[in-house]
């Protein structure tokens, strides 16, 4: 999306500001400051999330699923086995029923079923990107919810926070203007790349189960390089910097809808670092995890777009390190449309990708 993570850390005891776009990140964010934050002051967390978790068992276990069918559903249908369908539905009326709306234990176990709705779907393992694997055999629900409440469980007791620290989350679009966001010290995001699917279609799965759209789409306006949106490229695309707008020419002849795309990426990207520069701090940094990748034959250089866009917005220093990410999918090939594909005939994906921070003096 066009908003990347800021955080702040003003001094002992660590405070964190958080601010994001898209509300399943918003409820793992909200989850994970609740374990990390709650279990460190409060021993009783453990106590009482195991109690709710033995009653969600209870009464998963009485439930018998409702037969219906929205818009939602009908969409989900596509992912799951019927009996997938079921159970997930059942799990899911066990933990609203169990657990009141407003407690703090609810975005946990929320948190906890969001987790687990790709392995119990059809969606092709260890794939990010929305792939159908009908050949594969899912574990049963409650299984898989079972051994993702110990592990989220397990994995703060072994953490050390400070009794003192604090958390702020927020939602909220980084480019809007009009929200205040505070200084930050530091800036970390992961923005999507050029010609990647839309990130509405990536959570489209807790999207739905969610209840936070009754349709994924809904959530691809103002994400970042969507054409979801109001976009003159006529008059925009003069805008780009000198390397988007290379790429960009060397598109021309090819479809007129992803030369437009890749454009208004940059274009976004291009604002994202004058914003992230204008809200740092003086000696504050901005991390960016980002790829290459191709569109027929056309090498779209994303990590060299951005260091110039950061040179651009003023960062004194703008320095970049290599991370392999071989072990990221399971299909490492696309084809000449730029889509993960199978077939080995397609050309090998870049398995690599560049951490790029810029410096502010």
């Amino acid at each position: 999306m066009k908003e990347p993570t800021v955080g702040t850390i003003d001094s002992e005891p660590f405070s964190y500001v958080g601010r994001e776009n898209r509300k399943i990140i918003w409820l793992l964010f909200t989850s994970r400051a609740l374990l990390l934050f709650s279990i460190s002051l409060i021993d009783s967390f453990e106590t009482g999330s195991k109690a709710y978790f033995d009653k969600i068992k209870e009464v998963y276990s009485l439930t018998e699923s409702p037969i219906r069918f929205s818009a939602a559903d009908q969409r989900l249908q596509y992912w799951y086995r019927p009996n997938q369908l079921k159970d997930l539905l059942r799990l899911k009326i066990a933990i609203e029923q169990v657990i009141p709306p407003n407690s703090r234990y609810r975005l946990f176990f929320l948190c906890a079923f969001s987790n687990i709705l790709k392995a119990a779907s059809q969606w092709l393992t260890k794939s990010i990107k929305p792939q159908l694997h009908p050949q594969k055999k899912p574990n049963k629900v409650f299984s898989l919810f079972a051994e993702q409440y110990s592990f989220m469980i397990l994995a703060n007791e072994k953490r050390e926070i400070s009794t003192n620290s604090k958390v702020e989350i927020h939602t909220g679009n980084f480019l809007d203007y009009t929200i205040g966001i505070p200084k930050v010290d530091l800036i970390v995001t992961s923005p999507p790349y050029v010609n990647s699917y839309e990130y509405a279609d990536l959570h489209q799965l807790s999207t739905l189960w969610l209840n936070y759209a009754n349709d994924y789409r809904d959530l691809r306006e103002g994400s970042i390089g969507s054409l979801h949106h109001n976009y003159n490229f006529n008059s925009e695309w003069k805008n780009l910097n000198r390397v988007g707008s290379k790429i960009v020419s060397k598109l021309i002849y090819h479809k007129n809808h992803q030369m437009k795309s890749v454009a208004k990426y940059f274009l976004d990207m291009q604002k994202v670092a004058h914003r992230s520069f204008e809200i740092l701090k003086k000696q504050g940094l901005a991390f960016f995890v980002i790829g290459n990748t191709e569109y027929k034959g056309v090498r779209i250089d994303n990590a060299l777009h951005l260091a110039e866009s950061l040179i651009d917005a003023g960062f004194s220093q703008v320095l970049a390190s290599k991370r392999k990410i071989s072990n990221k999918i399971l299909t490492p090939f696309r084809d000449d449309q730029g889509r993960f594909t199978t077939n080995s005939e397609g050309r090998k994906v870049y398995n690599e990708e560049f951490i790029v921070i810029g410096v502010k003096s």
